[in-house]
């Protein structure tokens, strides 16, 4: 009971009580105003660790899982790939039923790199992924059967295209010229003609520096594919020159912040986009991979990001695996193609 609450009579009576005087000298009073605890602090932020979900911005697909990774990993890998074919026209594609996906980007940015990472092969240098920059001048096509063998080789005397033996269930990756300059004949008719109207061709990832993020001529070319409706994908290469452009790997608040500064570039690189486009959002998935360096010190040959690059190719083309890491049994259905006849 708060005495000081009772009217001024009634209390003055109380306090004159001997009784009453005791019970105060024995009990303990509590003050109003300590019954409430002092509110807690908020708990600072959990530093972000590297995972497909941080490296990564995802708004359109989910980011794979550990399984989904090593099927990837294990499908490019199982075996080389297969140089199918060489391009310098579109009427020079030949009429296969497998599906495509298309790489491309600017001079310098690191394609071909990323290429002879993606077939598993970091460190080789490839006789038709040119390791110098604003070589490629023509699409070539290389084939990942993810250890499917090859149909048998032509009798003595016999020619057979390598892409006709190429087997189903593989996928077929086109390394595309560079592009440059603001117009359709910069950037290569024949190579605008296959990404417009090519049946096979499944989505087209274009590279864009991590480093010095977007440029004009990314911005345009980026809002040509969206308004023509071309499936395509963002992958930001060189990402290691924001996480750690250091000698050593970095330290967990050094991720941290390499991790932030990628979503605020992919964030970035989106808001961009949506105002070329007049305000209107763009709901894409944005890669973040390095072909050069890795964090995984139980594999150093592991590159950063690569087999998430992997795996979208694999969705893209229909081959991903199921939840428990095996190949799914219904393929992708094979394009069917009209060759035109002869005459």
């Amino acid at each position: 009971m708060d005495i000081l609450r009772l009217p001024t009579a009634l209390r003055s009576s109380l306090l004159r009580q001997p009784a009453f005087r005791r019970l105060l000298h024995t009990t303990t009073y509590a003050s109003p105003h300590n019954d409430i605890s002092p509110p807690a602090l908020p708990a600072a932020p959990a530093l972000l660790t590297l995972s497909s979900s941080t490296l990564n911005s995802y708004q359109v697909g989910l980011a794979p899982t550990s399984t989904h990774l090593r099927f990837a990993n294990a499908y490019f890998t199982a075996a080389p790939p297969e140089y199918l074919f060489t391009a310098p026209y579109f009427r020079s594609f030949p009429p296969s039923s497998h599906p495509e996906v298309a790489f491309l980007g600017r001079s310098n940015v690191g394609k071909s790199s990323l290429l002879n990472a993606l077939f598993g092969r970091p460190n080789m240098k490839d006789a038709h992924v040119s390791k110098r920059p604003g070589r490629t001048r023509t699409m070539n096509g290389f084939g990942v059967s993810g250890g499917l063998a090859l149909g048998a080789a032509p009798k003595e005397a016999q020619r057979e295209a390598v892409w006709r033996r190429f087997p189903r269930g593989g996928c077929v990756v086109v390394d595309m010229p560079g592009y440059g300059g603001g117009s359709r004949e910069v950037w290569g008719k024949e190579a605008m003609k296959y990404l417009e109207s090519r049946k096979q061709l499944r989505r087209t990832f274009v590279l864009v520096d991590a480093e010095h993020g977007l440029k004009r001529t990314d911005v345009e070319f980026l809002t040509y594919l969206r308004r023509r409706c071309i499936a395509h994908q963002i992958i930001l290469s060189k990402a290691d020159k924001l996480l750690y452009p250091s000698a050593r790997p970095p330290g967990p608040l050094k991720l941290n912040n390499g991790l932030l500064k990628l979503r605020d570039l992919c964030g970035s690189i989106r808001s961009t986009l949506n105002e070329e486009a007049g305000g209107r959002d763009a709901m894409v998935d944005i890669l973040c991979c390095s072909a050069e360096k890795g964090l995984d010190e139980r594999n150093r040959h592991r590159r950063l990001g690569i087999d998430e690059v992997r795996w979208a190719v694999l969705t893209a083309c229909g081959l991903e695996c199921d939840e428990h890491g095996y190949r799914k049994k219904g393929l992708s259905q094979d394009i069917k193609i009209l060759e035109e006849e002869e005459g």
